[in-house]
Formats: structure tokens, sequence, C-alpha cells
């Protein structure tokens, strides 16, 4: 086996990085999908569409600040990525959606509590 096959055929725990892929993409499991893609970025961390599948498992988990790292990730390998770009402004307005639900939760607590306190 020449530099180049073993290059090529890197594996981790038996698997190369087309197997994990494989793996994630008929995974239902979003964390197992993520373990799997991660699998693969360690194989091949180059690969700007598993950072955007990556994502969008986190963004299932409404995980959305490591969604968007993802996202990033991808961009960053690709610039001109469409898909990823339209994630991460999705997973943006998801994490905005979250900190404005946060604050209104947190007013109605404060709210219920002074309304207490004066009964």
């Amino acid at each position: 086996m020449g530099f180049l096959d073993s290059l090529f055929k890197k594996k981790i725990e038996g698997k190369t990085a087309e197997e994990w892929y494989r793996l994630a993409t008929s995974e239902t499991d979003p964390e197992k999908k993520i373990e799997y893609f991660d699998k693969v970025l360690k194989l091949k961390p180059d690969f700007a569409g598993v950072w955007n599948l990556r994502g969008l498992e986190f963004v299932i988990l409404r995980r959305y600040e490591e969604a968007i790292a993802s996202f990033d990730k991808a961009l960053e390998i690709r610039p001109v990525y469409p898909e990823a770009k339209y994630n991460k402004e999705d997973a943006e307005t998801e994490l905005r959606k979250m900190g404005v639900s946060k604050t209104k939760a947190e007013d109605q607590r404060e709210k219920s509590i002074v309304e207490e306190a004066e009964t």
C-alpha cells in the first residue's frame, strides 16, 4: 500500500470517513449522527458539507450556539456555501427567539412574585 493509499484510507475504529458518513446519514438519533459526523471530521476536517450537516443536527437538538459554530466552520472552509449561510441565519434567529422567550418568562415570573407579595 503506497503513501496515497494509506492517506485516503485512514480509519477510526476500523471505519473510513466514507463509512462513518454513511452511518451518520442513515442514523435517526441526532446525538449519534453528531458522534458519527465528528468521526468523519477527524478524518476529513475540511469537509464543509459534514460541518453543515452536523450543524443541522444541533438545530434539531435546539443547541443553537453549537449549530452556529458548525455553520461558521463550514463557511470558513467554503465561503460561498448558500445552505450553510441560510442555516446559520436560521439558527441565529432561533437563538434570538429563545432569548426573547427566556426574557418574557423571567418577566412573568417576576410579575407573579410581585403580585404574590402584594396579596
